[in-house]
């Protein structure tokens, strides 16, 4: 069994614990007498569904071989390395380019990991319409101030 069957399972009994306790929660006085206990059920009910999810989907992949679990697990690696290194690019860019300029280069760099070079036209649009939205957003609509770009 490997560490995301036990983790679905542990989810599952903690949303069982979870589940029970909040049952057991006491009835409002004043209004709905059921209301303070549908959140937390709610919860429960999606830890428990979600942690039975994980255990069925990692049992059911237990019958990949292991060359393909580390071909993945080392895609996986790569993946992670390459992204923690443009976040380091995007903090370091982020004051002197603007959130605009920094904002497009660091999506561009991510959706190519992930999207790959056959969409390069696509993550372009992303990343420029992505950028440019949210900046107005924030800055016309919220009133927070980022970054503008060095030449405006």
């Amino acid at each position: 069994m490997n560490l995301s069957a036990l983790g679905g399972i542990l989810a599952t009994v903690l949303g069982l614990i979870y589940t029970t306790q909040a049952l057991m929660l006491p009835k409002a006085s004043i209004g709905n007498p059921i209301a303070p206990k549908i959140f937390p059920i709610g919860i429960g009910i999606l830890l428990i569904l979600f942690g039975l999810i994980l255990s069925f989907s990692e049992i059911k992949n237990t019958g990949l071989k292991k060359k393909d679990i580390e071909k993945d697990k080392n895609e996986n690696i790569k993946l992670i390395t390459y992204t923690s290194l443009a976040c380091i690019l995007y903090g370091l860019i982020f004051n002197r380019l603007g959130y605009v300029i920094s904002t497009i280069i660091f999506l561009e760099i991510i959706l190519l990991l992930f999207n790959g070079k056959e969409k390069i036209k696509t993550n372009t649009i992303v990343s420029i319409c992505f950028s440019v939205i949210i900046y107005f957003l924030f800055s016309r609509f919220l009133g927070v101030t980022l970054p503008a770009m060095p030449f405006l």
